[in-house]
This record gives C-alpha cells, structure tokens and sequence, in this order.
C-alpha cells in the first residue's frame, strides 16, 4: 500500500512519469536485500520514503534518494548505463554508494529482466560505439590514452607511493596501501620463482614500480613496454633516477609487436583492455615469447563465470566511460584458451577479489580527501562524480562477487 507522501509524489508525475515509476518499483520489490527508495523533487512539500526487497538478518541495506521526477523514466528508457548517467547529472544521490552497488551486484539476475526492457536502439548504438574501439594496434592507442594519459597529476593524489593502480594483497592485517601493492608484487615474483638470470618481460608498464621491483630484489634484467604516453615518460624518468636504465629496458611497442624469448613473463591488469577478440592472440603471443619451461604470471579482473555471457552481448558503464575497448574475462574462459590453444598449463590460481575492494576503499577514500586538488587540476563536478561512480560500482561489485581478481601462473611445455 502507498504511503500518502508517495501517493502525493505519483499523483504530481506524468503519466508517462508515472508508469516508468511503477515498472522500477516493482521489479525492486524482488531484491535480496533491504533498499530505502526517499523521493526528494523539488515540487514536492513531502519526502516520499519507501521499502523494498526481502530482508534478512545478513542483507544488504542501502539507500538511493531519487531528485528528478524523470530519473524512472530515464533508467527504463536506458538502463544501467543510465542509471550511471543520471548520478552523473545529480538526479539521485545515496549516503553509502558503495553498499547500493553490492546491492545491484548482487541481484544482477533479477535486475536483467528490467535492464531488457531498455530501449533496443539505445542498447544497439551502445555496441556498435563499443566495437568501434575494438583494441586493433591504433585505437588501442586511443582507448588507453582517454584513461590512462588523464595526468600523472591525478593518479599521484589517489595512488600509492609506488603508483600501482592494480589490486593490492591484504594477506596480513593492518596493512597499509603501500604495505599490501608489496605484498602483491612479492606474491607474482614468487610464482615465477626468479632467479637474478632471468630475463623477465612485462607486458603493461604502468608507471613502473614492477619492473623496478624485479630489478632491485631479484637482480633480473627486465623488459617492458606501454602504449601510455604519460606512463612512458613518467616510468623512463623514475628508472634513470634510480640508476636502472642499463637493467630496464623500457619500450612504448604494442604487445603484438614484440619479439625474441624471455625466461619469465609478468602482466598485470593488462589483459582487461585487450578485448574479447584478441584475448586468444594475447595468450598464443605470450605463449611465443616465452622459452620452453617459462613462466607468465598474470593478474587479472575477472567477471563470474555464470555472468560471461550476459556480460559479453552487452555494454555496461565501465566500458562506455571508464575503460574504452575494455573486456572481462572469466577464468573458465581463460583456462580454456590458454590450455587449449597454447602449451601452456596452469600451475596455481589465487582469487584476491575481496582485496580489491579494501583497495578501491582506499583509492575512494584518499580521491575524496583529495577533492580541492582535483579541482585545481581543472576537473569538473561531473568527472567528479563519474569517478565516485566508478571507484564505488567496482568496490561493489567485488564484494558482490559478481567481479573477481586472479593471480594465474601459467607454464609453457
């Protein structure tokens, strides 16, 4: 039954307004979890309060406090892209953003029935721009410059020292950021098992702390390469100051472009920009770089295995404003094409998914204490907000499980 501030809220609706109201309000009466729904319009006298989910001892509550009367309309017309869009805009807000995107995360299975009554056009034009920056040699340079050449400036108020921007490895309590990036760069050496011979090979530079850290503690000459302008200067900068530049080799060269054999091979969240398409070219071509008996380790983000093929006919927010080119893969879907159409073979697997999110808290949390800075750096209110977005669906989706993180080590034959 409605209350009479929400009869006051539909009564003030459009009829168009009103239907999309309802279609959302139902479908959010079927969440596992509990979901606080304040309509808060600027022509209302009253704030609308509402509950909706199943409720349990250990469910997920959140809040979304609705400030557009066409916020339903929108969402049903576009869905969860949408959905993004509209906080973008400032249409709705909620007090712990990170708990409202584990509760979408959570209930993906039931909010895919609402998600398909999208506009079949909107969701079209959606794939065709996602295939337009599929990760050819060119467009993956323009796909990883729209994100990764944003400013050394804006990584460094959010980043650790190191300026890893990957998961860290909280395999001890009370950690630090910078404590658990270590920990997770120790982790992939020790799965490689170096020894000061190796020639190792990284494929995904980033600002450089892994070839750095090979180099210093294991002794081992390193290659790496990036397509990130603003990484590549940065990294060629740090080696030389730290006297590396005779044992790092730093080249700008796609991945596909590379030649000669390497003992040991490490790439970390780099597979994600790769694409679909090309992930079977990413292996085999590791796979060739590699001496007999070589080792890759590899830290991935991973989608559910029981979510890949939903996730693949689609695009989703990440993708079309975060991560242009971006893909997924799921671990089956990574086994599979590494053993079956390479040598390689599996030798152990470690999920740090949860790690994750402590990571994502911790960029969140020192981005919002870094907002003046950001500013300063000519960043809008919107950016802003699309980046909370971002730091907080991936945060959610990780203690959802609805997203994974991986550390693979694969040996060739």
């Amino acid at each position: 039954m409605l209350n009479s501030s929400s009869m006051e809220v539909s009564r003030s609706l459009t009829s168009w307004q009103k239907g999309a109201r309802s279609v959302i309000h139902r479908a959010l009466q079927y969440l596992e979890g509990n979901l606080t729904v304040i309509e808060n319009f600027p022509s209302q006298t009253q704030t609308s309060h509402e509950q909706f989910g199943r409720d349990k001892a250990d469910a997920i509550h959140a809040v979304i406090e609705v400030k557009h009367p066409d916020f339903y309309s929108r969402v049903l017309k576009g869905g969860s892209i949408a959905a993004a869009e509209a906080y973008m805009d400032g249409w709705w807000e909620s007090p712990n953003l990170t708990a409202l995107m584990q509760l979408m995360a959570a209930n993906l299975g039931a909010l895919d029935k609402l998600e398909s009554q999208s506009n079949p056009v909107t969701k079209w034009l959606n794939r065709v721009t996602h295939w337009l920056k599929r990760n050819t040699i060119e467009q993956a340079k323009d796909n990883i410059h729209q994100h990764y050449d944003l400013g050394n400036e804006l990584y460094q108020l959010f980043l650790d020292d190191s300026m890893l921007y990957s998961s860290a490895l909280f395999n001890q309590a009370d950690l630090s950021l910078e404590q658990a990036q270590q920990q997770k760069m120790q982790r992939l050496c020790e799965q490689l098992q170096l020894k000061p011979t190796d020639h190792v090979l990284e494929i995904g530079t980033g600002w450089g702390a892994m070839a750095i850290y090979i180099a210093q503690n294991y002794g081992c000459r390193v290659t790496t390469t990036t397509i990130s302008e603003e990484q590549f200067a940065y990294a060629k900068q740090k080696i030389a100051a730290l006297g590396l530049s005779e044992q790092i080799t730093l080249l700008k060269q796609d991945y596909r472009l590379l030649e000669g054999q390497y003992d040991k091979l490490v790439s970390i969240e780099m597979i994600e920009a790769v694409g679909k398409a090309y992930i079977p070219r990413f292996l085999s071509h590791c796979y060739a770089l590699l001496k007999p008996h070589g080792k890759m380790a590899l830290q991935a983000i991973t989608i559910a295995d029981q979510r890949y093929e939903s996730y693949s006919n689609n695009v989703d927010f990440i993708q079309k404003y975060i991560f242009p080119g971006g893909f997924l893969p799921s671990v089956s879907v990574l086994t599979e094409l590494a053993t079956k159409r390479t040598g390689f073979v599996v030798r152990n697997l470690h999920d740090i998914g949860i790690d994750y999110a402590i990571t994502l808290q911790h960029w969140r949390e020192r981005f919002e204490q870094q907002l003046p800075k950001v500013r300063e750096l000519g960043y809008d209110e919107r950016f802003i907000r699309m980046w909370r977005y971002y730091f907080c669906y991936c945060e959610g989706g990780f203690l959802a499980r609805s997203i994974s993180t991986v550390h693979m080590t694969f040996e060739r034959d």
